[in-house]
């Protein structure tokens, strides 16, 4: 499983909406990347950052319901349930979004979790 480029998550966050100032226009700051694959996703507008996780290989291992639920999500564009999970990222304590790729049709999509809500 590769981890996508800082450009790739960087174009793929337009997909959600930011949680202080509700735009849509981020970055990912290249300098914040780690060894583990965790960076900075950071809004163009107010500046709020939130982190990027990309080593989806060990999430998957520690998080055993995450795999299934990757089973049961469909796909928006060719309703084809099963998706590969790319990077996620903790927009809030109240706010996580999966960034998947459908398997049958590789339509790339953002889908909330609702197993990392917070309250």
């Amino acid at each position: 499983m590769s981890r996508p480029s800082v450009e790739e998550v960087s174009a793929r966050l337009s997909a959600v909406r930011c949680a202080i100032c509700k735009t849509s226009e981020f970055i990912v700051d290249p300098r914040t990347l780690q060894s583990d694959g965790e960076c900075r996703g950071v809004c163009r507008k107010c500046r709020y950052n939130f982190p990027v996780h990309t080593d989806m290989e060990f999430y998957l291992r520690t998080q055993p319901d995450v795999p299934y639920a990757m089973q049961t999500i469909p796909c928006p564009q060719c309703h084809t349930r099963g998706v590969d999970l790319e990077f996620r990222i903790v927009l809030s304590v109240r706010e996580a979004y999966y960034f998947v790729r459908c398997r049958a049709c590789r339509h790339p999509f953002a889908e909330q979790s609702s197993m990392e809500s917070f309250e």
